[in-house]
């Protein structure tokens, strides 16, 4: 079988500890998740420092907690602060007309707030923040709220941030845990051997509820985070942030325009070499190519010659013998038994001789007649000659 016990998410919260400061003493309570249930948390060990932790000097008070931390082996678990109620700027308890949560809760309570002090001739100060939480066993809802100002938050997360540590959340603990006030009473149970003759209630307990406050399902209005205080930083360093950004992307850019260009130059001259060693073999493609259709051609008039008849090329071996001095045969056409022979001659005289050898050839039928002579040149700057034009049957 398959289930969701023992199985841990890795960016949830599951151990912290809790830090509480007074005049005497620095309680340090380290928390745990249990096993079978990330809502349900332990004490598991604690710390507790003689040495006084006076939060008046927000560095030194983090430097202290930063040894303690140390010593301990806690310093890179996230930490949760309850400061003592002597640092709140203002603690009052107050009725609502209705149960609110969350930043509503907050807003109506900072609006009766203002109320009240106008009442009494006071203002409160624009940047007071406040952390509140439900008191039970009231007809009506009541609050009980604590304000402390924002700079003074945002100097405790910047010291502890600027030492190292990893503050999450700040408070100030309400009397007997407020609405947390069972859930810290069941961190502490059963008692561990290191609470036996342990400190003060008084100083376990807020250690206990500010640790409890880095549960992920924990009210946002009982305490303040670490998260404005990181934002405020990132919006005054934007410009900062958005040009570094803006040139971290163009930089990115025309590096891969680059190695674009890198790789198509690269490509080019692969297919340049490419081209220059096939040149050759292009070349004797060509030649081949022509020989090819040359071949062909003499192919084809020789598949011709061979589809007609016999007696077509007897003439053409017969005609090869027959020399005659002065006398070339330039041409013979032949259409069915007719038969012309074009040719040249020196002079009359070898033309005579010629017709009288044919007449003499018992190869041609009929007598060979001349049906056409006369001067003229095979060529240009050829010497005169007599062309002639022989008709006879075979």
């Amino acid at each position: 079988m398959f289930g969701g016990a023992g199985i841990r998410l890795p960016w949830r919260v599951c151990e912290a500890v809790g830090l509480y400061p007074s005049a005497e003493r620095l309680t340090l309570i380290h928390l745990c998740a249990s096993e079978t249930a990330e809502d349900e948390w332990t004490a598991v060990g604690s710390c507790v420092s003689e040495i006084g932790a006076s939060v008046t000097d927000v560095a030194a008070f983090a430097s202290i907690v930063h040894t303690q931390l140390v010593q301990t082996g806690w310093e890179k678990l996230p930490l949760a602060l309850a400061l003592p109620a002597s640092e709140a700027d203002i603690i009052e308890e107050l009725d609502l007309p209705v149960p609110l949560t969350g930043l509503e809760l907050r807003a109506a309570i900072l609006w009766a707030l203002r109320a009240v002090q106008n009442d009494k001739g006071a203002d409160l100060p624009e940047s007071l923040q406040i952390c509140c939480t439900p008191l039970s066993g009231n007809a009506t809802p009541r609050y009980w709220a604590a304000g402390l100002d924002e700079a003074r938050i945002d100097e405790y997360f910047t010291a502890f941030e600027h030492i190292g540590l990893c503050l999450r959340r700040l408070t100030i603990c309400p009397p007997n845990g407020g609405m947390m006030a069972a859930e810290a009473a069941a961190a502490r149970e059963p008692r561990m051997p290191w609470e036996m003759g342990a400190s003060d209630e008084s100083e376990l307990l807020p250690a206990i509820y500010a640790g409890l406050l880095l549960r992920p399902d924990s009210p946002e209005e009982l305490y303040w985070s670490s998260r404005p205080v990181a934002f405020g930083r990132v919006r005054a360093r934007a410009a900062v942030l958005i040009s570094t950004l803006a040139a971290a992307i163009f930089l990115t850019c025309v590096t891969a325009d680059i190695a674009s260009y890198m790789s198509a130059c690269y490509a080019r001259d692969r297919a340049a070499e490419e081209l220059n060693l096939r040149a050759s073999e292009h070349v004797r493609m060509e030649e081949f190519s022509a020989l090819h259709a040359d071949a062909a051609q003499r192919e084809q008039i020789i598949a011709g010659l061979l589809t007609e008849s016999r007696p077509l090329r007897a003439l053409l071996v017969h005609l090869g013998s027959v020399t005659i001095d002065g006398v070339h045969i330039l041409g013979i056409r032949a259409e069915g038994r007719d038969i012309r022979i074009e040719g040249e001659a020196m002079d009359y005289a070898a033309l005579s001789l010629f017709m009288g050898t044919l007449e003499k050839d018992a190869f041609f039928p009929t007598a060979m007649t001349l049906e056409d002579a006369g001067q003229g040149r095979a060529a240009e700057h050829a010497p005169m000659h007599i062309q002639f034009v022989l008709h006879g049957t075979w």
